[in-house]
C-alpha cells in the first residue's frame, strides 16, 4: 500500500509509461517514395533489369533505344537479376541486333531490401552492322501480326 501511494505521489519517481508506436499512413511512405524516384534522373540509356518482367520487354525496350539514336545503351541489374540482364544481351545478340561493348561488374554498400551489399553488372550494348535492317524486319513482321490479330477478331 505504500508503494502504490509513493508511485502516484511522486511521478517522477515512476517508469514512464509505455506508448505505441505512431502509426504510419503507407500514403505518405508511398509519396516519399515515389518523390525520391522522381528526384534521381537516370540517363535515357539506361536499362534496370529486374527478374519481375520478360527478357523480350527488356530486349524489346533496348531496341528502341538503339533505334531512336543512341549510341550505346546500358543494362544494369542487381543480385539476382543479374542472370537475367546477361539474358537480355545474349537475345539481343543472337538476333544479331546488337554487340556487347564492355561488361563491369562490381560489389557496392547500396541499400536494398533485403541486405545492404549489392552484387551489380552493368553491359554496353552498341548497334550491330546490320541493325536497321533487321529491326526494320522485326518491325514489319510485328505489324504483319497485329494486322491478323485484328482481322482475327472481327
Amino acid at each position: 500500500y505504500g508503494l502504490c501511494t509513493l508511485l502516484f505521489t511522486f511521478p517522477t519517481m515512476s517508469a514512464a509509461p509505455k506508448t505505441a508506436a505512431p502509426k504510419t499512413d503507407k500514403k505518405v511512405e508511398v509519396e516519399k517514395t515515389e518523390k525520391k524516384i522522381d528526384e534521381v534522373q537516370r540517363p535515357k540509356n539506361h536499362v534496370r533489369v529486374s527478374g519481375t518482367k520478360s527478357h523480350v520487354l527488356y530486349a524489346d525496350v533496348t531496341k528502341h533505344l538503339l533505334h531512336d539514336g543512341e549510341k550505346e545503351v546500358v543494362l544494369t541489374a542487381l543480385n539476382s537479376s543479374i542472370s537475367d540482364a546477361v539474358a537480355v544481351a545474349e537475345m539481343l545478340k543472337n538476333f544479331k541486333l546488337a554487340n556487347v561493348k564492355k561488361i563491369t561488374t562490381s560489389r557496392g554498400q547500396e541499400e536494398t531490401a533485403r541486405r545492404l551489399t549489392a552484387d551489380k553488372i552493368e553491359i554496353i550494348v552498341t548497334k550491330a552492322a546490320n541493325f536497321d535492317k533487321i529491326y526494320a524486319e522485326h518491325e514489319k513482321e510485328r505489324a504483319n501480326k497485329k494486322a491478323e490479330l485484328e482481322k482475327a477478331k472481327k
